[in-house]
């Protein structure tokens, strides 16, 4: 029975692993969904709780309208956290880079 478990497992460990779509390691590949979400960003206002600058990682998926969900921010300042979810939320991408049910992980950098 524990044979019959672990082959199992391991089954299914190695159907996910290719079943999954390697993910591209060139950034030019989503260079016009950058230069939109960095226009969308780029009008942030001056942030009251900014020591320095701070660097959020953050991930986004794509819906079946071709619009925008923030999944997550790794930032503690809940004023950021707010700003991204609220500027990117649910807003149409018009780059085509990024297709239905996809996802993206990028950076954002605000200085002070």
């Amino acid at each position: 029975m524990r044979k019959l478990f672990l082959s199992a497992v391991a089954t299914l460990f190695l159907t996910t692993a290719f079943a999954a779509e390697k993910p591209s390691n060139n950034p030019e590949d989503y260079n016009k969904t950058y230069k939109e979400i960095t226009k969308m960003l780029n009008a942030y206002p001056a942030f009251s709780g900014l020591e320095g600058d701070v660097l959020v990682k953050v991930r986004i998926a794509i819906n079946e309208h071709h619009e925008m969900v923030v999944m997550s921010t790794n930032t503690t300042n809940e004023e950021l956290n707010y700003y991204i979810k609220n500027t990117l939320n649910y807003k149409k991408l018009t780059a085509n880079d990024l297709e239905a049910g996809n996802g993206l992980v990028f950076l954002v950098k605000f200085t002070k």
